[in-house]
């Protein structure tokens, strides 16, 4: 059966599912808004509007737990790896669909790797260099090498090389469950679960070297990207998901219920520690993953004006990478901390509202670059 114009219905379904997704442009970007200065703009915000018992709540829910349990900021990296996970769906099967052999895909998965470690140490460098250089002088030893980057990127890589090598995309969800059960029987039988005996401690005592983040162990360490990989798979069932036939009600619904599934297994799977990235951690913030995408598909992805009100968030997401390296260039810093000190400090006498004004210019500016990226179709792939 066809259209009118040639196409049957089967591959309309295909186009349009092989099109880019809004609802995943705008998650992404929501995510990497908070993670570029979003975040420090609402504790502002928090501190100057709001009453002091429900600013204290905010502040707590936009910073880490100090070791168990879980926030909202201790949501926002697991996020980036499992929509990262869910885009990775959409690029493999666009690139099988155009014939494009396995070795070459598992090397242009593995040169992003690479590319984004490499960058994940600048990042540190250019981040904590001050801090370590304060302790001890510069060397190999004082770098940092475990980083957000690297971890996005090695995870992403183990994950596409595992379904291409198995050729079977189907299998995403067992191979996240054997890789939890693994880390989860390492973790509980091989330490005790505290920042200086947890078995993640040993392996990157062993196998990291550099600088540990966290003293004793690095929550983007060796095993901390085994767990990423899992959540890797969880978002390319995500991606699964979204490329069906059914309506997205329906998807949304599927993705939903993935979440709660998901959200039920990370309560009996133990203690949800992100420093560690336990099984519990990656089922709890793949379950909430799959939960924020559903919400994501029904506002963005349904009308035209959700189309419209994605806009600011698609604008960040489309990149998000690229924004986040920019915002961590020792320039970009250095520009706000330079205009605080000359012009906001001696314009403003309130110190509340000079540090409101301070992050509303620091995440308005990232904003803008992204805009004007995007404006000129400039789309930096990492």
């Amino acid at each position: 059966m066809r259209s009118m114009n040639g196409e049957s219905p089967s591959s309309r379904r295909c186009s349009a599912a092989s099109s880019r997704l809004f609802s995943l442009d705008a998650l992404r970007g929501l995510d990497m808004m908070l993670i570029i200065g979003l975040d420090c703009l609402i504790r502002s915000i928090a501190l100057f509007y709001f009453p002091e018992n429900t600013s204290k709540e905010i502040w707590r829910q936009l910073n880490h737990s100090s070791w168990d349990g879980l926030t909202v900021c201790d949501i926002i990296f697991p996020l980036f790896v499992f929509i990262s996970g869910t885009s990775m769906f959409f690029s493999l099967s666009r690139a099988m669909q155009n014939n494009m052999s396995r070795p070459a895909l598992l090397g242009k998965l593995w040169k992003r790797a690479l590319i984004l470690v490499a960058l994940g140490i600048l990042v540190n460098f250019w981040s904590f260099h001050d801090q370590i250089s304060a302790i001890q002088p510069f060397g190999f030893d004082s770098l940092r090498y475990a980083s957000v980057l690297g971890l996005i990127g090695i995870s992403g890589a183990f994950a596409g090389t595992l379904l291409l090598l198995l050729r079977r995309f189907l299998l995403a969800p067992f191979l996240a469950a054997i890789i939890l059960a693994i880390v989860w029987g390492l973790q509980t039988f091989g330490g005790d679960m505290t920042p200086t005996g947890c078995f993640n401690a040993k392996v990157d005592a062993l196998l990291c070297p550099g600088w540990l983040h966290s003293g004793t162990f690095d929550p983007e360490g060796p095993l901390c990207i085994v767990s990423a990989t899992a959540l890797s798979l969880l978002g390319f069932c995500a991606g699964s998901c979204c490329r069906s036939s059914l309506s997205i009600l329906k998807q949304s619904g599927t993705l939903a219920l993935h979440g709660l599934i998901c959200l039920g297994l990370g309560t009996v799977s133990g203690m949800v520690i992100k420093g560690i990235w336990t099984p519990a951690f990656v089922l709890t913030t793949g379950g909430i993953g799959f939960l924020l995408l559903a919400l994501s598909r029904l506002l963005f992805d349904t009308s035209s004006w959700g189309n419209r009100l994605s806009l600011p968030l698609r604008v960040v997401g489309m990149n998000a990478l690229a924004i986040y390296v920019i915002t961590r260039l020792p320039i970009y810093k250095t520009f706000f901390d330079q205009l605080d000190s000359h012009v906001f400090q001696h314009c403003v006498e309130n110190h509340q509202v000079n540090v409101l004004i301070y992050f509303s210019s620091y995440f308005l500016v990232a904003w803008f670059i992204c805009f004007g990226l995007w404006r000129h179709r400039i789309f930096i792939k990492l």
